[in-house]
């Protein structure tokens, strides 16, 4: 076949071989539909949405996935959550399972009923998933930890974005000139470094560094989640993940580092796929989810 008459890609205009479901030079899906219930390796779910993707992997170690996600278009906006069951606890996958799904669906809700006030949104949702989470039915052992998980959470709408969080699951912002955690651990780690008492580096060491101060289930500490507002100023990529990804690349520039080694082009399900990879290659310890959203300024921002 000559070049002129090839099915190319979409994305990048990469030549695509004949049956391809995914173009091999930037990862875009070969094809009109998104693909939601794929095909995929034993242990592993993906989601693909075009300019959304996810991934959840089992990783290597557990005999389960206690990790669990939400990705939905809602109108010209998105939402997606991030949920780490808590394996210490009862059913830390039907907590982690039923928070992203309350948390998820709420969020969603909200976008289409055009909501105004997206922070107040993020808590009520934050809120629903530690209802849906207090009816999940405790084990018959005595002394398990009730069932509870981690939560991470984000909604994209007009160049706004908005970032709720319990736990340490992390959102980060990668740009071509800008890498950040746009969250703060709730973590014995974080309140050793906010204290003085150790650097970063010594307490991701430490043996407690996982050691979590608020999470979403019935024995939780009170109070509403932790909220960040942000502008969409240029081009670039929200990245939502468990503990199992930031375990192997914990920095804005480790992360953005992994990004920049795809094509310019590449598409969030390439990218998502990567991350779980890499997790699962240097180890993979834990659970692993990874969500990667595109998002580019509103026009107005951009004016």
């Amino acid at each position: 076949m000559s070049d002129a008459a090839a099915v190319r890609c979409e994305s990048c205009d990469a030549v695509l071989l004949a049956g391809d479901r995914f173009c091999e030079e930037c990862g875009a899906r070969a094809g009109d539909e998104p693909a939601v219930d794929e095909h995929v390796p034993d242990g592993r779910e993906e989601v693909d949405l075009g300019w959304a993707a996810a991934v959840s992997d089992q990783g290597r170690v557990h005999h389960r996935n206690e990790d669990a996600f939400h990705l939905e278009l809602a109108g010209d906006g998105i939402a997606a959550v991030v949920c780490d069951g808590i394996s210490s606890a009862a059913s830390g996958d039907v907590a982690a399972r039923t928070a992203a799904q309350a948390a998820g669906a709420a969020l969603a809700a909200a976008l289409r009923a055009g909501a105004s006030d997206l922070e107040a949104a993020t808590v009520a949702a934050v809120s629903a998933a530690g209802a849906a989470v207090g009816t999940v039915p405790m084990t018959v052992r005595s002394d398990a930890p009730v069932p509870s998980c981690t939560l991470v959470c984000a909604t994209s709408i007009g160049g706004r974005l908005v970032i709720g969080w319990l736990g340490d699951s992390r959102a980060y912002w990668i740009g071509p000139d800008d890498a950040r955690q746009l969250t703060v651990d709730d973590s014995w780690a974080t309140d050793q470094v906010a204290a003085g008492l150790m650097s970063a580096e010594e307490a991701e060491r430490d043996r407690r560094a996982h050691a979590i101060t608020r999470w979403v289930g019935r024995d939780a500490p009170g109070g509403p989640p932790s909220v960040v507002v942000a502008t969409v100023e240029a081009p670039g990529r929200l990245i939502l993940c468990s503990d199992g990804v930031w375990n192997y690349a914990s920095s804005p520039r480790a992360l953005a580092t992994l990004v920049e080694r795809l094509p310019a082009e590449a598409a969030p399900a390439a990218i998502a796929r990567t991350l779980a990879d890499m997790a699962l290659e240097r180890g993979g310890h834990d659970n692993i989810t990874a969500v990667v959203i595109d998002l580019a300024p509103s026009r107005e921002a951009a004016a």
